[in-house]
């Protein structure tokens, strides 16, 4: 006797996961907590100098866009450790939902298997139609269109993606005025030899 999955109980789960995940994830290290704020008080400082130097007597107004400048960069630096940190935890989330996703491909397809007229080969051979076979039909049709994906995915270039190579022209014509033409060289070459042998005189 099979156990079956509620689907409401299973996408509640599937729900709940990646939220959960995503809270647990983020990864704060104390080091890059200390350069990113060291970071942007060193740069709020020059700020600062900058605009006392734009106040002086010799200050000038390549002070002043360097005071506007500093606060940009410690701002910069804020903004990228967020990013990087924000981006990271996606990334981690994702391999997880897709871990999950597949552990509960194979816990389906071996409950699948286990019922009576049921093979695991047939229920393998059988995932273009994953969501209507699937006792857990509206849990699992994310992990059927991913799938349907991943097979879909081209891992080799097509044969006639590239364009044609022109067939080559009939050379043999030029081929042979060319043999033609180099011969009569040849000829002029041994005939100038030949008359400046015999316009020399032998040395007395």
């Amino acid at each position: 006797m099979s156990t079956k999955q509620n689907p409401r109980a299973t996408g509640g789960d599937r729900a709940s996961g990646p939220a959960a995940a995503s809270g647990s994830s983020v990864k704060h290290r104390p080091g890059w907590i200390a350069f990113v704020v060291l970071g942007a008080i060193f740069c709020l400082a020059m700020g600062f100098w900058q605009l006392t130097r734009y106040q002086a007597a010799s200050g000038t107004v390549q002070n002043l866009g360097y005071t506007f400048m500093w606060p940009f960069m410690a701002g910069f630096l804020i903004y990228a450790y967020v990013k990087y940190v924000r981006l990271e935890a996606e990334e981690t989330d994702w391999l997880a939902d897709q871990d999950r996703s597949a552990a509960q491909v194979r816990s389906t397809g071996q409950d699948r298997s286990a019922e009576p007229g049921v093979t695991a080969g047939s229920w393998e051979d059988d995932d273009d139609d994953t969501v209507s076979h699937s006792p857990a039909s509206g849990a699992h049709a994310p992990v059927a269109s991913r799938a349907r994906r991943r097979r879909g995915v081209i891992t080799e270039i097509p044969a006639d993606i590239l364009p044609t190579r022109r067939p080559t022209a009939d050379t043999g014509a030029t081929d042979e005025g060319l043999a033609a033409y180099n011969t009569y060289l040849a000829d002029l070459a041994r005939r100038d030899g030949a008359g400046d042998r015999s316009q020399e005189k032998p040395a007395s």
